[in-house]
């Protein structure tokens, strides 16, 4: 009988600043989403509850400020930060979030953890510089209000040099750092209610006999702001469907489709499906709902949420609409295009590192090629909203120029399609949301009508 032989140790779980490297690597190396990385983290490790707080704390923080790390890394190290390769960057940027922005980390935990991150040939090198970060702590300085403007919101606010001077000549210098200081803040939790399913007043009353704080939003009848850090999937009445995750100003967009029982509508860009899902349920799930994304993963995201929120209507279809399509008939369209995301800063911080001006031309003319295919597959006399969550006129005005022009279609005015209170939020019949106006994301979204 042959003896066992001795089996090898499993290799030790990886910690949690280990994975939050991992994440930031595929962030910036890979041009991968933060958020779906972490949730996709969760799945995989077996972190406990104070290492998976320490984790969406670490990761989203150092996207956040990671111009503000530099500036102050450069202040003691021997080399500029540009430098360095970006492996050791990466971790220079944990240890200097841990030391610098987070009070209940002990600073040589903060060193000593990151330290064993690095390469052997790197580690001396990363000890040093947060070693003497920790020890210039209090004589680190940040840019005056002597300084160039631009210059000193990039660095105190944490934001691109080029997209600051944007936002300067657009906003003018105090709304252009309101707008910056508001990205730089974790959005709370915000819900849209199931009508068919629970009333806003109701789920908040749940929410609040939970011990869960939360209050009404105040553009949207539908949603609710969780005031508490807590994840969707924890909430009462999530199993049971009686509501969606959905930012405020998302929810005006939809809200501007204007959807009725019956009706036929397309939402040519739709993955993962939250608007949709909405412009179902507003329809009282009568009628039909097509819903089209390039992205057949993302797609695959439709069906189950529709099964929790009791959406029969809402039918996912892989299409590519830079190519023209044989479909019509749609009484109502939405076109949510892919853009450059500015508005969505709060949630996505690395879109401010990845994004240029060149990005930005090229997806206007991605834009303008989706808008001239999808509006073909209206009926006449439809209506046709076009959004995005950015800002820039590039996207939004200019892409819509172009259906204008041909003199087929004309504007109508978003308020008409709002509630009360959101119509504060329209100007020339143009719907906008800011983060430092609304507390809301940041959308941009006009109503096209047809002529018969």
């Amino acid at each position: 009988m042959k003896r066992a032989g001795r089996q090898p140790n499993p290799a030790p779980a990886p910690s949690v600043r280990a994975v939050a490297l991992r994440v930031l690597g595929l962030v910036e190396d890979e041009g991968l989403f933060a958020k779906a990385l972490l949730d996709d983290a969760l799945q995989r490790q077996a972190l406990n509850a104070a290492d998976r707080r320490l984790l969406y704390e670490l990761v989203p923080g150092v996207l956040r400020w990671q111009g503000r790390l530099d500036h102050f890394l450069g202040q003691v190290a021997d080399r500029p930060i540009s430098k360095l390769d970006r492996t050791t960057r990466r971790i220079l940027r944990l240890g200097a979030y841990q030391l610098l922005m987070l009070d209940k980390i002990p600073a040589s935990a903060a060193v000593n953890e990151s330290v064993k991150l690095a390469r052997s040939h790197a580690r001396p090198y990363v000890n040093a510089v947060l070693r003497e970060l920790s020890r210039q702590k209090e004589k680190l300085t940040l840019p005056g209000p002597e300084a160039e403007p631009g210059e000193r919101i990039s660095i105190t606010e944490s934001h691109p040099p080029w997209l600051v001077a944007r936002w300067i000549q657009e906003l003018g210098q105090a709304e252009a750092e309101a707008l910056c200081r508001a990205n730089n803040f974790r959005p709370e939790l915000t819900l849209r209610v199931n009508p068919r399913r629970q009333s806003r007043k109701e789920l908040i009353e749940v929410f609040e006999q939970a011990g869960i704080a939360a209050e009404p939003t105040s553009l949207s009848p539908l949603g609710v702001r969780v005031k508490d850090r807590i994840a969707p999937a924890e909430l009462p009445g999530y199993e049971q469907g009686w509501f969606a995750m959905q930012d405020e100003a998302s929810q005006l967009v939809g809200m501007l489709v204007g959807a009725g029982p019956g009706e036929r509508v397309l939402d040519a860009c739709a993955a993962p499906g939250t608007k949709s899902l909405q412009i179902a349920l507003a329809m009282d799930d009568s009628g039909e709902v097509i819903s089209t994304d390039v992205n057949e993963q993302r797609l695959g995201l439709i069906e189950p949420e529709a099964r929790r929120l009791g959406v029969e209507t809402v039918k996912a279809r892989r299409m590519d609409w830079t190519e023209p399509a044989e479909l019509g008939g749609f009484d109502r369209i939405l076109v949510d295009a892919p853009c450059s995301g500015l508005g969505t800063l709060r949630r996505h911080p690395e879109i401010k590192w990845r994004i240029t001006l060149e990005e930005i031309a090229t997806l206007a003319a991605l834009q303008k090629k989706i808008l001239t295919n999808v509006a073909k597959c209206l009926k006449p006399g439809g209506a046709l909203v076009y959004a995005t969550c950015t800002f820039t006129s590039e996207e939004n005005s200019a892409v819509v120029e172009t259906l204008l022009t041909t003199g087929e279609w004309q504007k109508q005015d978003a308020a008409l399609l709002l509630p009360a209170p959101a119509q504060a939020v329209v100007s020339d019949g143009l719907l906008r949301t800011w983060p430092h106006r609304q507390g809301a994301d940041g959308f941009t979204a006009m109503v096209l009508t047809k002529r018969i």
